[in-house]
């Protein structure tokens, strides 16, 4: 047994570790938010909370050395900490470290269209836990940052785009009328592209008006999709149409 002059310096002292780890922490989360800003402020918040929670860890352990319980004590204590960090901050360890290869690689951007494990589509969003892709079928997929660590990933956006060229059939009309209705459609689909569209041809053949258009794209199993999107944007403006 300590006397009690000693138990109580040594509780004294051990307060005042636990108190300097607090506002130690604080200031180095402060100070590493800042250094951490260039990529991002998400990123840079949650990198200086999780060396926050480290320090407050030390600070504890340092306490419970300083009061001097019994060893085995001391172990369960620090080994019991330590596991509840580790599973409480797993996935934000994992989520962190995507967000920081995603800000420094960038191996995609928004708009472009990747492939990542089972998953395909155009990125909507970039965010700091997860990352939003619009797949072929219009669904929205939201994906934890930590799933592209555990992935490959295929940006399509990034390749040689190729021109395929279309044939529009419509009801015979008037070609001015027409020709805005295409170019208007044209505009709309443009975001999908990986350049611009262009009007080849219009001509009145019998009954009917044929247009050629060219389509700037990577992903050719993507030409579906953007000939229904077409279609429809003719529908809408009182225009039937046949895509070939």
């Amino acid at each position: 047994m300590f006397p009690p002059e000693d138990v109580i310096l040594r509780i004294l002292i051990a307060a005042a570790v636990l108190i300097l780890s607090y506002f130690l922490g604080g200031y180095v989360k402060s100070r590493l938010e800042r250094v951490l800003s260039k990529f991002g402020a998400g990123f840079a918040r949650k990198t200086s909370d999780l060396v926050r929670y480290f320090i407050l860890f030390v600070g504890i352990a340092a306490m419970v050395s300083i009061l001097s319980l019994d060893i085995m004590a001391i172990s369960v204590i620090i080994v019991a900490i330590l596991i509840l960090l580790l599973v409480s901050m797993r996935d934000i360890v994992l989520n962190l470290a995507a967000e920081l290869y995603l800000a420094t690689r960038k191996p995609f951007k928004e708009n472009d269209w990747i492939k990542v494990g089972e998953i395909e589509g155009s990125v909507k969003s970039i965010g700091g836990m997860d990352t939003e892709i619009i797949t072929y079928d219009g669904d929205l997929v939201v994906i934890p940052n930590s799933y592209f660590l555990r992935h490959p990933i295929i940006n399509k956006s990034q390749s040689l785009a190729r021109y395929v060229e279309l044939k529009l059939s419509f009801p015979k009309m008037k070609l001015d009328k027409l020709e805005q209705a295409v170019t208007e459609v044209l505009e709309e689909i443009k975001p999908e592209l990986f350049g611009d569209p262009e009007l080849l041809s219009m001509s009145e053949k019998d009954q009917m008006v044929e247009a050629h258009v060219s389509l700037p794209i990577v992903n050719v199993r993507k030409l579906r999709w953007l000939t229904a999107r077409m279609a429809k944007g003719f529908l809408t403006r009182g225009i039937e149409v046949e895509i070939e």
